[in-house]
């Protein structure tokens, strides 16, 4: 027969109230195991979407460069949008990312580092914070945020050759003019007039500098914490903000 014994609830077995040091070690050590290659998951994530950017954007613009039509600048407004596109889901990427970053960073900071130098965790509350966060999972970074960053760190320099590109198209094509009326005339995409598809392309990227400036502002200035600081974590400072 059975030893009734052995037919212990999940809570009898899963004492956690007296674990030992070294179970609790352990545990801690898994942990932070599977939060680092979460993070790491989501990483080669985000370098996937700045790789697919890169490579559309090269090889549209050497399409641009070797055709001889008329409206061939119009590749350019195109793959701006599908590096928007990127763009957007590589925000969207960043932010999952922080999730798991910002965990490994607070067991770092709170757990291995007074192990090492025995001295007290940088935030005394830390285990309640990360196990409020694990229980009820919430993203750390707003998107704006996440957008200006990625702006910021790759995506700048893709639009920058992408509107370089299109202003040099427009400039020497078929033959080299410094003339304005000219250059709008060639910037005309089908019943679109120029005057129109040069406002929007300026709109766009005045929008993209606006955003850019204003999320180096904010992640830089004293009141903001820093992208994966382990105090985004405090649930007490998303209820305020």
């Amino acid at each position: 027969m059975t030893d009734p014994s052995t037919h212990l609830s999940i809570s009898q077995r899963l004492d956690l109230e007296h674990l030992s040091r070294p179970e609790f070690i352990n545990a801690m050590v898994h942990l932070y195991r599977g939060e680092l290659g979460e993070a790491t998951a989501w990483r080669n994530r985000i370098d996937a979407t700045t790789n697919w950017a890169v490579v559309l954007s090269a090889t549209a613009l050497s399409f641009v460069f070797s055709d001889r039509s008329s409206e061939r600048h119009l590749l350019i407004p195109i793959i701006s949008l599908f590096c928007t596109f990127f763009l957007l889901i590589e925000a969207r990427r960043y932010r999952f990312f922080d999730i798991w970053r910002s965990r490994a960073r607070m067991i770092e900071i709170n757990f291995y580092r007074p192990l090492l130098d025995a001295s007290k965790p940088a935030m005394p509350d830390w285990a309640e914070t990360l196990s409020h966060d694990m229980e009820w999972p919430h993203f750390h970074v707003p998107l704006w945020e996440a957008l200006g960053r990625r702006l910021r760190r790759n995506y700048q320099w893709i639009y920058a050759i992408q509107f370089g590109s299109w202003i040099l198209v427009l400039l020497s094509h078929p033959t080299t003019t410094t003339s304005l009326r000219e250059v709008a005339a060639r910037a005309s995409i089908g019943p679109l007039p120029g005057q129109l598809v040069i406002g929007v392309m300026l709109a766009f990227y005045s929008a993209l500098l606006v955003l850019g400036v204003y999320s180096h502002r904010v992640s830089h200035s004293k009141k903001s914490l820093p992208a994966g600081h382990p105090g985004r974590l405090n649930w007490r400072h998303h209820d305020e903000a």
